[in-house]
């Protein structure tokens, strides 16, 4: 009943007056500019890779808040959650770990990666889009351009500048007890222009009882804490600052051995991501000169068997609970430059270089135990103390370890009225990996409002400090052997743009050489290893928007994986074969609402599909302020991840926003 109450309110809303600009989605493929695919503004219609560009109308009809929950509105990525509660995103048919690792995230073009797991998403396990005015994001084998870990996709956060808006507040709150609260200025000064970004978020939510493999029923709710400051300064002269700020703290509702517990696992993560540099144009060159200095820092908390467990009670040898604390430092300096050339009717050349380090300079633990004396078959041998100490560095789970990275790359554009060209490469030479190519090349063909595009290249992941150097940890182990994983892949695609009627498709095939996982060593036991055999991951994807009755929008979006094959068994490949996102929208000038649909087949044998539907209303009341009231899961329809973690209830979120 409320379904079909929602769907009448849709349709019998007044078709308002919608500007041309609103509804064409051919002049709205003009007018946007994309600077993730070259580093270069280009025209989206020009842009010759796979590539979607959402822009903040979109989100907001979506009611979406972080960068997860737009990716779940779109076929090609799977959204999922770990045991302990962490989001994750796989795509392109491979679930990943919740490091998501083969995709990185970038803010303004700064790369948002920790170098210690490779992952943009330890770094910020949210990314609020409070202050983002567009998404883009380039599908493909990207290494030649962005460097390692970039084998998926890459996605570019673009934050407002000082000329889209001089100040944005925005406050938002759920039933769940989530909050979020951004605050983004931009300020002039003298030959200064700059902003200030602020989120700050609070997530607490599922509140669903959760049952451990011991038995034992708890609520799952975690709760976790966020603080992103992002502050970027340009001068008239050419000099720009960048500077990323993160401050997590998360307490999980479950151990490191899955069970439910009453405290002490725990992860606080720091981290700061800074690029000065100056731009320069000098004789028909553009230069770009920049120096980086990242930090990253780990606390965590294990709690390996807590006593509210009646089996961890009765062990003899446990006096108390094996409790560990973690800390780890890694620092991470570079350099790097890249600059290019128009050379009119033979295209613009472009080349760069960058050597970045990655120090992981410091590692400490402390415990009430000896985590080289846990035997997983036999929990009775683990070594208490009555307290906890710091332990020696025998006893650590890393040792301190560096990699220096060099890595020169070019890219060449040709461009011509009816088609263009685009190469890049990249050589890397790492301390401790070794030396890979990496290369991608694109083609663009136009035809009237159709454009056709073929993306085929080569990626490359190095593994990260934790696959190589983990130790003492009798569940998974590090191998110091790991060599390189390389991503070949092919991607055509084609795409239709008119006034009312929008229509894309993209299929995929990829080849994984060396493809990392972990490897069964015992039945409780892994270690991180390269596949013998070459994994294929092949599938499609298709996007159709119609816009009509000068108001409404109506999506369908559906991606189809056929096929992952190389390994006879790996949790990467736990992602849903079929998804589809449907959508039917008002666009009125004060008043638009939104009704999603999204579905995900079954992922594995203990991972059922589902379907939930999404509304969002959005109110602009004045010129300066809007108001907008979303329900997520709107029919609360019971939705687990593997583990059996439970997934979003139904959820109520008002929010309120004030920008000028």
């Amino acid at each position: 009943m409320v379904l079909l109450l929602l769907i009448a309110l849709l349709i019998l809303l007044p078709a308002g007056a919608v500007s041309q600009e609103l509804y064409s989605y051919y002049l709205l493929s003009q007018e946007l500019k994309v600077l993730s695919a070259t580093k270069e503004s280009l025209p989206y219609s020009e842009v010759p890779r796979y590539t979607r560009v959402i822009t903040r109308e979109q989100i907001d009809r979506w009611g979406v808040r972080n960068l997860f929950e737009l990716l779940d509105r779109l076929p090609e990525f799977y959204y999922w959650k770990s045991y302990f509660g962490l989001k994750a995103v796989g795509a392109l048919g491979l679930r990943q770990s919740y490091y998501s690792e083969k995709i990185q995230v970038l803010v303004d073009g700064l790369p948002i990666t920790d170098p210690s797991n490779g992952s943009s998403f330890s770094v910020n396990d949210i990314f609020s889009l409070s202050n983002v005015k567009q998404v883009e994001i380039i599908y493909g084998p990207m290494t030649s351009l962005y460097g390692f870990n970039a084998s998926l996709a890459v996605i570019n956060l673009i934050t407002y500048s000082p000329s889209d808006r001089s100040l944005n507040f925005e406050s938002s709150f759920s039933t769940g007890g989530d909050t979020y609260t951004s605050l983004f200025k931009s300020f002039r000064r003298g030959g200064f222009r700059g902003a200030l970004s602020v989120n700050y978020s609070e997530e607490r939510s599922p509140h669903k009882s959760y049952t451990d493999v011991l038995g034992v029923s708890e609520n799952y709710s975690s709760l976790r804490k966020s603080f992103v400051f992002y502050l970027k300064i340009k001068h008239s002269s050419g000099f720009y600052l960048k500077s990323y700020t993160v401050d997590r703290d998360e307490n999980f509702p479950l151990t490191l051995t899955k069970l439910v517990t009453t405290g002490n696992t725990y992860a606080n993560r720091r981290a700061t991501v800074n690029r000065v540099g100056v731009e320069k144009v000098f004789g028909g060159y553009k230069l770009n000169l920049f120096a980086d200095y990242d930090w990253f820092f780990l606390e965590r908390g294990y709690n390996l068997c807590p006593f509210n467990h009646q089996l961890c009670r009765s062990l003899p040898s446990l006096k108390s609970e094996p409790r560990a604390v973690e800390k780890r430092y890694v620092k991470s300096p570079g350099l790097g430059f890249f600059v290019s050339k128009d050379l009119t009717r033979y295209g613009e050349v472009f080349f760069g270089a960058d050597y970045k380090e990655a120090d992981f300079y410091k590692t400490k633990l402390r415990a009430n135990f000896l985590p080289s004396s846990i035997d997983v078959t036999n929990l009775a041998t683990v070594v208490s103390y009555s307290s906890m100490r710091e332990l020696p560095g025998s006893e650590a789970l890393f040792s301190p370890h560096f990699r220096s990275t060099f890595s020169p790359y070019f890219q060449y554009y040709l461009k011509f009225e009816d088609y263009s060209f685009l190469l890049n490469g990249r050589w890397n030479r790492t301390s401790d990996v070794g030396n890979y190519w990496s290369y991608s090349a694109s083609f663009l063909k136009k035809r009237a409002n159709w454009r056709f595009k073929l993306n085929l290249g080569r990626a490359i992941r190095i593994p990260s400090f934790e696959e190589m150097y983990l130790k003492n940890n009798p569940i998974l182990m590090g191998n110091p052997n790991l060599r390189a994983e390389k991503a070949d892949s092919i991607m055509p695609s084609v795409d239709y743009v008119g006034e009312t009627f929008s229509f894309s498709g993209m299929a995929f095939v990829y080849w994984f050489h060396d493809f990392i996982y972990k490897k069964r060593v015992s039945p409780v036991s892994y270690i991180w290893s390269n596949s013998d055999s070459t994994v294929r991951v092949r599938g499609v994807d298709l996007t159709l928007k119609k816009r009509f009755l000068n108001s409404y929008e109506l999506t369908v979006s559906g991606g189809r994986v056929f096929g992952v094959s190389g390994l006879s068994s790996c949790e990467y490949f736990n992602f849903p074969r079929n998804k589809l996102v449907s959508g039917l929208s008002y666009l009125g000038q004060r008043i638009s609402a939104n009704l999603s649909l999204i579905a995900y087949s079954r992922a594995s044998s203990e991972v059922p599909g589902f379907g939930r539907l999404d509304f969002n209303l959005l109110w602009k009341f004045s010129e300066r302020q809007q108001f907008s009231l979303t329900v997520n899961n709107l029919l609360d329809k019971e939705i687990y991840y593997e583990n059996g973690v439970p997934g979003e209830e139904r959820t109520l979120w008002l929010e309120w926003r004030y920008s000028y």
